[in-house]
């Protein structure tokens, strides 16, 4: 049987430029580097997971582990337009 960790809320996040493959997020929080993994939820979609490819300053490139859909982009950026922003989970 295989045990589930917690996960827990690392940064929060706002998103720009979004894509099917990828986005840039708006940080709150320092501390996230190239490399790690994050999931994250929008509204009634499946979670996305993804990773880090860079950080300059207060803002990180995240390209996601599979292409998502266009409903769910349009979804991010309706999240993110009210500033009510991503929580992004470290996995």
């Amino acid at each position: 049987m295989q045990s589930r960790r917690k996960l827990s809320t690392h940064a929060s996040a706002v998103a720009r430029h979004v894509t099917s493959d990828g986005c840039q997020f708006v940080i709150e929080r320092a501390g996230v580097a190239a490399g790690q993994c994050f999931s994250f939820v929008v509204d009634d979609y499946p979670p996305v997971r993804g990773t880090v490819r860079w950080v300059v300053k207060d803002r990180i490139g995240f390209a996601f582990d599979r292409p998502i859909s266009r409903d769910a982009q349009a979804a991010m950026l309706r999240r993110s337009r009210v500033v009510q922003g991503l929580e992004l989970l470290l996995v």
